[in-house]
């Protein structure tokens, strides 16, 4: 019973944050900026049933226990690593590499265009990955240099998409919008079945 409650406080809580996401994104017809730690709570909330399944196991198999929650350890640690920074949605490639190099120029920061990442003069460096065909773009931190620039460095971008009104990809809205419906649907029905299943069996 209580994994199948957290799986169901997961898809709510999955489905509420996406939605929220998409609903914002398109009432304001902008481009806009998230922690990517957000992405992490969904990923512990989608990996803690498989969790709680092996940690029943302790009073009988103690060893698979044991590993089932190093592996998860070890994934939480792997996404806390993976979606550090920010990210930004409904960006083109152009729209994102114009608010990153104006953001960097307001602030008055030397740097040099690499492939998919930006040196700072200071020695931070900044991992830039733009999917423009899902209108996204991740900005991550590599080092303490460039983790120090971050607040003011997302401020700084927020600013100029919030000002932009060219160059706004809805498609990550609208994806958002369908699979957030999609899981508030799969919550509502599951929900309702099994409160008809005990009102029979009362």
């Amino acid at each position: 019973m209580l994994t199948f409650l957290v799986i169901l406080i997961g898809l709510a809580a999955a489905g509420a944050m996406i939605t929220f996401v998409a609903v914002r994104g398109l009432v304001k017809k902008r481009a806009t900026v998230y922690s990517g730690r957000w992405l992490l709570a969904i990923v512990a909330m989608g990996f803690l049933p498989q969790l709680l399944s092996l940690l029943r196991l302790a009073g009988t198999f103690p060893a698979g226990a044991a590993i089932g929650a190093v592996i998860y350890a070890a994934l939480m640690w792997l996404f806390w690593y993976v979606t550090g920074g920010v990210v930004c949605f409904g960006v083109s490639e152009e729209l994102g590499t114009v608010a990153l190099r104006s953001s960097l120029d307001r602030l008055g920061l030397k740097y040099e265009q690499q492939l998919s990442s930006v040196r700072l003069e200071d020695g931070g460096v900044l991992q830039v990955s733009v999917q423009d065909w899902f209108g996204t773009m991740q900005i991550r931190p590599k080092n303490a240099a460039a983790a120090q620039r971050m607040p003011a460095l997302v401020r700084e971008v927020s600013r100029h998409l919030d000002e932009a009104g060219a160059g706004v990809r809805y498609l990550p809205y609208w994806m958002y919008l369908f699979f957030g419906a999609m899981m508030l649907g799969t919550l509502l029905v599951v929900v309702t079945a099994v409160a008809r299943y005990h009102h029979h069996g009362l």
